[in-house]
C-alpha cells in the first residue's frame, strides 16, 4: 500500500466528526452517518487505549481478488492508531500526533514523516467542525443487518475536495460502537478492504511510540 492509502485509512479509523455527543440510531430509526461515526470516536475515547486483530484484503484495479494479510491494531483515540502486520510479512505503521512511522522489525529499517492531517487526503477528519466536513464529504448511511450502520463517505467535487481520496465504505456494530468493516477505494480504482474483530482493553506501555533498534530514514 501506498503511504496516502495509509494515511487515509488511518483517518477513517480514527473518524469522527468533532460534534455534540452522538447516538448511533437504534432499529427502525433512520441512520445518521454523522452521528454514528462521532458516537463511534466518542466510545473509542471513553474506552482507552483498544486492541483488534484485523484481515485485510488488497484488490488491485482490474482484479476481482487479491491477497490477504493479517495482523493486530490498537487505537488510542484521539490521536493514535497503529498497526501491527504479522502474516504473511511483518511490519508496522504508526500514526501519532504530527508524525507517522513505518517500518520492518525484522531488517530494523523504517521512514518517518511530518504529516499535515488538513492536506493529506482524509486526515481532515481529524480536525474539522462537522459543517466543514460537510462542504468537503458527502456522506450516506443506511440500516444494515444485525443491528450494523452502514456509511458511505466520497468527497464532493469543488475546490475544498480533498485530493487524492476516492470513496469509503465503512460497516458499524450499533451494539458496541465499533467500526467492523472498511473499504477504501484509491482515485486509481484499488480497493483496501479491512475486517475487524476481537475488540478489547490494551496495556499501551510504549505502543504508541516508535521504536527503538530502528535504523530511520526522514522524508
Amino acid at each position: 500500500m501506498t503511504r496516502s492509502s495509509l494515511l487515509a485509512l488511518a483517518a477513517l479509523l480514527l473518524a469522527g466528526a468533532p460534534a455534540a455527543p452522538g447516538q448511533i440510531p437504534q432499529p427502525g430509526e433512520a441512520p445518521d452517518p454523522w452521528a454514528a461515526l462521532t458516537a463511534v470516536r466518542e466510545s473509542l475515547i471513553a474506552a482507552g487505549p483498544t486492541a483488534a486483530e484485523f484481515t485485510q484484503a488488497y484488490v488491485p484495479a482490474g482484479f476481482s481478488a487479491g491477497e490477504e494479510e493479517h495482523g493486530r491494531l490498537a487505537l488510542a483515540l484521539p490521536d493514535c492508531l497503529r498497526w501491527d502486520y504479522r502474516d504473511p510479512y511483518p511490519k508496522s505503521f504508526l500514526l501519532c500526533g504530527g508524525e507517522a512511522f513505518y517500518w520492518n522489525p525484522e531488517d530494523k529499517t523504517g521512514r518517518r514523516y511530518p504529516v499535515d492531517r488538513q492536506r493529506e487526503p482524509g486526515l481532515d477528519l481529524l480536525l474539522l467542525g462537522v459543517e466543514q466536513l460537510r462542504e468537503r464529504y458527502q456522506a450516506t448511511a443506511a440500516a444494515g443487518e444485525a443491528g450494523r450502520v452502514e456509511i458511505d463517505l466520497a468527497p464532493r467535487e469543488g475546490e475544498a475536495a480533498p485530493k487524492g481520496f476516492a470513496s469509503a465504505h465503512l460497516v458499524v456494530d450499533a451494539a458496541s460502537h465499533r467500526l467492523v468493516e472498511l473499504s477504501y477505494l484509491d482515485p486509481e480504482g484499488n480497493l483496501s478492504r479491512f475486517t475487524i474483530s476481537g475488540y478489547g482493553p490494551l496495556a499501551a506501555d510504549g505502543l504508541f511510540s516508535p521504536p527503538e533498534g530502528i535504523a530511520w530514514e526522514d522524508g
